[in-house]
C-alpha cells in the first residue's frame, strides 16, 4: 500500500479511537450538573404531574437534579419548540404527550418535526380513557346504547375539549366506526364537560379513568366501557369497546420523554438506562398508578420503540384530523 494510503489508514485509527474515548468520557461525567425537564403544559395538570414524578426518580438514577420547567402554550408547542433548539448535550430533556403525534396535522406551521428534531428516549405512560354518558342511560345497556348513538348521531352532544384533546380523538373515532356524526361540543376542560354530562346537558364525553370513575362509581354518570385495547388497572371490572363487541374505538394517552436532536450516543444510552430503571422503579410504578398512569411495555421504553411508536401515531391521526372530521367508509 502506498504511504499516503497508510499514513490515511492510520489517522483515521486515531481519529476513531479519539472519538470513542471523548464518548466514553462523555458517558463517565455525565451528567456533571443538573437537568432540565421542559413540561410543554401548564403545572398541575395530568402531564405535568406525571412529569414531576418521573423526575424525582431520574434524579436518583442519574445521581443529579432533574428540574421540571413548565413552558404551556399551543397545545405544547412552544415547550416542545424551546426543546427542539436547545443544545443538544443531554441537559435539556422534554416530556410531552399525545400532542407529539397530534401537532403536525393541526399547525401546518409547526417550527419543529417531532420525528426529525427529536430523539425520543422512550414512552413512558398510558393514561387510559373511558367512555361515559349521561345518567338517564343508566339503564341501558351497552348493545342498545350503540344503536342509539348510530341512529341520533347528529343530535347526539358530544362534549369534549376541541380538535386534538383525547376526548375529541376518542369521539372521532366513534363517529368513524358508527359511520356518524356528532354534535360536537368544545369545552374548555373535561372538567365542565364532564359537569354538563352528568347534569344531562350533554349526551356522552371520553374522560380519562382517574377522573371520569370517580363520576360513574358516584351515579353521576354511566360508564360504557374503556376506550384502549386493555383493560385499565384502576377499573379492572370494566370491559374496553372492543370486548362489548365495538372494534376500532381504541387509544392511548400516552407520554413520552424526548432529547433534541444530535445528543450523542453515549448520553442517550445513558438516560436511556436510567428511564428504563425509572419505569421498573416500584416507587414510580406505584405512584404513577395512583394517578392513573399506567407503564408501557418495555419495548416501547426505547429509542427505536419510542421512534416506530410516533410513526404509528402520527400515521394513525394525520388523516382523521386533516380531514376535518371523521371520514365515512
Amino acid at each position: 500500500m502506498p504511504l499516503a494510503g497508510r499514513a490515511f489508514l492510520f489517522a483515521a485509527a486515531v481519529l476513531a479511537g479519539v472519538v470513542a474515548a471523548h464518548g466514553g468520557a462523555v458517558t463517565q461525567t455525565y451528567p456533571a450538573h443538573p437537568i432540565r425537564l421542559i413540561v410543554p403544559f401548564a403545572a398541575g395538570g395530568p402531564t405535568d404531574v406525571t412529569g414531576r414524578i418521573l423526575a424525582e426518580v431520574l434524579s436518583r438514577e442519574l445521581g443529579r437534579a432533574v428540574v421540571v420547567e413548565n413552558f404551556g402554550g399551543a397545545g405544547g408547542n412552544v415547550g416542545a419548540e424551546r426543546a427542539a433548539h436547545a443544545p443538544p448535550d443531554g441537559y435539556t430533556l422534554l416530556f410531552t404527550n399525545i400532542s407529539m403525534a397530534i401537532s403536525p396535522a393541526l399547525y401546518p406551521d409547526l417550527a419543529y418535526d417531532p420525528l426529525r428534531d427529536f430523539i425520543g428516549l422512550g414512552i413512558t405512560v398510558f393514561s387510559p380513557t373511558m367512555l361515559v354518558a349521561k345518567p338517564s342511560f343508566a339503564n341501558l345497556p351497552f348493545k342498545d346504547f350503540v344503536g342509539y348513538l348510530k341512529n341520533n348521531g347528529p343530535r347526539i352532544n358530544a362534549a369534549n375539549t376541541g380538535p386534538g384533546g383525547p376526548s375529541f380523538l376518542c369521539e372521532s373515532l366513534l363517529m368513524r366506526q358508527l359511520t356518524t356524526r356528532f354534535n360536537m361540543i368544545p369545552y374548555q376542560g373535561t372538567g365542565p364537560a364532564m359537569i354538563d354530562v352528568a347534569a344531562g346537558r350533554a349526551d356522552i364525553v371520553c374522560d380519562a379513568v382517574i377522573t371520569a370513575s370517580v363520576q360513574a362509581k358516584a351515579g353521576r354518570v354511566k360508564a360504557y366501557g374503556i376506550v384502549g385495547d386493555a383493560r385499565a388497572k384502576l377499573l379492572p371490572d370494566l370491559p374496553t369497546l372492543a370486548e362489548q363487541g365495538l372494534p376500532n374505538v381504541a387509544m392511548q394517552v400516552w407520554s413520552a420523554l424526548y432529547a433534541p436532536k444530535a445528543t450523542p450516543a453515549p448520553i442517550v444510552e445513558r438516560l436511556n438506562g436510567a428511564l428504563r430503571a425509572a419505569l421498573n422503579d416500584p416507587d414510580f410504578q406505584r405512584r404513577a398508578v395512583a394517578v392513573g398512569q399506567e407503564t408501557v411495555p418495555p419495548a416501547l421504553a426505547t429509542p427505536a420503540g419510542a421512534r416506530d411508536f410516533l410513526q404509528a401515531e402520527i400515521a394513525k391521526w394525520t388523516p382523521l384530523l386533516k380531514a376535518g372530521a371523521p371520514a365515512l367508509p
